[in-house]
């Protein structure tokens, strides 16, 4: 069962985000059941615990990622912004998803917001990320679900169906989880799939004269130009585009698959 998408947007970067995450989260009734609580935060199914504790685990990482980024950059006393980090690790680590939610929000108070918020706005100015738009985010996961059915139904051949049916899950996992790990992970996935096609030149070919496997990599070329276009690089390297002559890597929508047959 898909989750619903729900993007917020936030100044993209990890701090900004667990900061969106632990303030939504202040605005729900302490005495709700934290396991629920942690599902609707999430946009997770009650029943899907194994998606609900991947995240949970991605969630508790973003204090791991805000530290090195704040690590490397120059001319900061890192001690000053990490004031969060202390209690939200308390938080964590007595976490019972059968309790109350407030026994994991007591520890969330104003202190660590607002440290939070400082260290989020420090790394908005000195190591922002790409930010992609609510309607690219959309597009895409729509586009890729559609695929995914396309290419189960379709005559590839098994071991390519395999890896394109496999990518485009990874792709619907990067957007729905976007509000955790930013475009890092969506652009980890069309990159991994970009590296398959250099190393197995037959899943290729068929878009010479298979529909669904031109518009998989139609629809990989497409990411791709987005999140370029977010870093503002807005050019893919030459060896990707020469892989794949029969797709178009500059197409004036890139949220929209293309459909044409060759």
């Amino acid at each position: 069962m898909h989750t619903t998408l729900r993007i917020i947007q936030v100044n993209n970067n990890p701090a900004a985000r667990l900061l969106s995450i632990l303030e939504k989260g202040k605005e729900l009734n302490p005495e709700m059941n934290c396991r629920k609580a942690w599902c609707s935060l999430l946009s997770v199914g009650i029943n899907d615990k194994a998606i609900l504790m991947g995240r949970l685990g991605k969630v508790m990482s973003l204090s791991t990622e805000i530290l090195a980024r704040l690590e490397n950059i120059d001319g900061i006393k890192v001690e000053r912004y990490i004031h969060w980090q202390t209690p939200l690790d308390s938080a964590f680590s007595q976490n019972n998803l059968q309790g109350k939610w407030n026994e994991f929000n007591k520890f969330i108070d104003a202190h660590v917001i607002n440290y939070l918020s400082m260290t989020s706005d420090l790394l908005s100015l000195k190591a922002p990320d790409p930010t992609i738009s609510s309607a690219s985010l959309e597009s895409i996961l729509s586009n890729s679900r559609s695929l995914i059915e396309e290419v189960k139904a379709s005559n590839i051949p098994p071991k390519i169906k395999d890896f394109m049916i496999k990518q485009l899950y990874k792709v619907c996992m990067a957007v729905e989880e976007y509000e955790i790990n930013g475009a890092e992970a969506i652009s980890s996935a069309v990159e991994s799939a970009f590296g398959y096609g250099l190393l197995n030149g037959e899943a290729v070919e068929l878009t010479k004269s298979n529909s669904t496997s031109k518009k998989f990599w139609q629809q990989m070329a497409n990411i791709a130009l987005i999140v370029s276009i977010s870093t503002g690089v807005q050019q893919l390297a030459a060896p990707i585009v020469n892989l794949l002559p029969e797709i178009d890597f500059s197409a004036q929508d890139p949220t929209v698959v293309n459909d044409k047959e060759s």
